[in-house]
């Protein structure tokens, strides 16, 4: 069910939708943004954005948005359980919730059901390995990136679709495991020709400090556009 307010613009959509929708007992917010140029075919390609564990909201995730829809990209963010406009719940599995928005996000208008890519942040790509199955009979993803990574060499393999494993430099988990050895065992278990970027001097959310002050690492962000580009 769509409401007729916008909790946030990107400053660079042509529309902003928010969405309210039913979880696994309990009742989810997001919002699904649009690109300012429409593509000759009248349907976007769709970013939908798997958030990490924790207490952050979609808001955390802007700079992701802001990327997708700067390379044509239709974006769905949402809240977990128990943050932003979401409702909280102690009953009800995270797994079916997230299931529940994928589902949500690929039925909006205008959506290209067929180019969908699943960006998974953190313990996020951690829940997409385990159901990865429940996703691609909803909709098979065109493609997934893993940021933050936190499926090694054993367990890469559960994504089955071409795939891009970005790190910062920072983050408290080694990137040569979780980026480098991840993306190699996969290349190993598919033709997809996966890649890894490891971002210096960014934290796992890909978020560099200079001066105090926070920035979408460039170079982080060139190649997740480039492989969107790509596919």
């Amino acid at each position: 069910m769509a409401s007729n307010y916008v909790l946030e613009s990107t400053g660079i959509s042509a529309d902003t939708r928010e969405l309210v929708f039913a979880g696994d007992n309990v009742r989810l917010s997001g919002q699904i943004d649009y690109p300012n140029v429409k593509p000759a075919s009248g349907v976007y390609p769709l970013l939908f954005v798997l958030p990490h564990a924790g207490c952050n909201t979609r808001h955390t995730f802007k700079h992701y948005a802001d990327l997708a829809l700067q390379t044509g990209f239709a974006v769905f963010r949402w809240d977990k359980r128990g943050t932003g406009r979401s409702g909280a719940g102690g009953r009800g599995s995270t797994t079916q919730d997230t299931a529940n928005a994928y589902e949500i996000a690929i039925e909006q208008p205008h959506i290209d059901v067929n180019n969908v890519v699943i960006l998974a942040q953190g313990e996020g790509s951690v829940l997409l390995g385990k159901s990865f199955g429940l996703f691609a009979r909803i909709q098979r993803p065109k493609g997934v990136i893993l940021v933050g990574n936190m499926l090694d060499a054993k367990t890469i393999s559960a994504i089955d679709t071409p795939l891009q494993i970005v790190h910062g430099a920072d983050d408290w988990l080694d990137p040569n495991v979780y980026g480098k050895k991840a993306s190699e065992a996969h290349n190993k278990s598919y033709n997809y020709n996966s890649s890894h970027f490891i971002a210096v001097k960014a934290n796992r959310m890909l978020i560099t400090q200079p001066d105090e002050t926070q920035m979408f690492h460039v170079g982080a962000k060139q190649v997740m556009q480039d492989w969107l580009l790509s596919l």
